[in-house]
């Protein structure tokens, strides 16, 4: 979910800043940080009885190392896409994030 958010996050500072149906630059920095939100998301709990670990802990250090150490990456582009494809690939995040947590629930 937290990859799905960090996307429409994206989107939504692209249509302000850029416009609509403007290319979106895909740097290092966007690219770290879209790993630090997968980072977040793959190690989130569950529910709020569920005690953190060392290794949630860890792991939301090294997030947090990864979009500080974005502000220091080049901002040059890689590649370029357009935004509905930053849009799509956000609805497909956050469906994808939807099916696992439903998966993950104890069944009754």
């Amino acid at each position: 979910m937290a990859l799905a958010m960090v996307l429409f996050i994206f989107l939504f500072i692209e249509y302000l800043s850029a416009g609509f149906l403007v290319p979106f630059a895909v740097t290092p920095r966007f690219l770290a940080i879209v790993v630090a939100a997968l980072i977040l998301g793959a190690f989130a709990t569950m529910s709020r009885n569920q005690e953190s670990s060392r290794t949630q802990v860890i792991a939301l250090a090294v997030a947090m190392v990864l979009v500080i150490a974005s502000r220091f990456l080049p901002t040059e582009a890689l590649t370029h896409i357009t935004q509905p494809w930053l849009l799509g690939y956000g609805i497909l995040a956050l469906i994808c994030a939807l099916v696992i947590r439903r998966s993950m629930t104890p069944k009754k």
